[in-house]
């Protein structure tokens, strides 16, 4: 019943705040970009164009090794959080389909940050033999050890970390 009261009272608060939202877009006014003042290398979340040439660029790039994968990540979760201040504002407007736009690249930009992660690992562990063998001149140099020390016993080395 109460609901049912607050029914008119709700839509007058939603019409009038998406007449404020109109307000306040026409009353923005920027003598230059943001980005540019700042020499921002991040896509500028606001110009769609600049978001999806970084999505497409990075969605078809090859990580060659795992630190340029971390970077890369570092850099989406960067421009994903820029969308999120985007997608807070759309909400606090009532925005509907913004906050939808906003949503779907949060989770295509984790969708590609997986795959990229899924892809640098199967590389790694592909190669794992690369980075868990002794070389030569390491066996060598182990069996030269004085006697009191440990030596080794394998071809394989006891930890394996990145």
């Amino acid at each position: 019943m109460r609901l049912n009261e607050e029914g008119p009272l709700l839509d007058k608060r939603d019409q009038t705040m998406l007449q404020k939202r109109a307000l306040a877009s026409q009353s923005r006014v920027k003598d230059l970009d943001d980005k540019f003042v700042l020499c921002d290398p991040l896509p500028d979340p606001n110009d769609e164009k600049d978001l999806t040439t970084f999505i497409t660029l990075w969605r078809e790039g090859k990580d060659k090794t795992l630190a340029d994968c971390k970077n890369n990540c570092q850099t989406a979760e960067d421009v994903i959080k820029a969308i999120n201040k985007i997608l807070v504002e759309a909400k606090s407007q009532y925005d509907y389909p913004k906050i939808r736009w906003c949503q779907a690249y949060i989770e295509e930009i984790r969708a590609i940050t997986k795959k990229k992660f899924d892809d640098i690992s199967a590389d790694v562990l592909t190669y794992i033999e690369n980075y868990t063998e002794f070389t030569e001149e390491e066996l060598e140099a182990a069996r030269k050890m004085p006697v009191g020390q440990k030596k080794q016993e394998g071809r394989s080395k006891q930890e394996f970390t990145l």
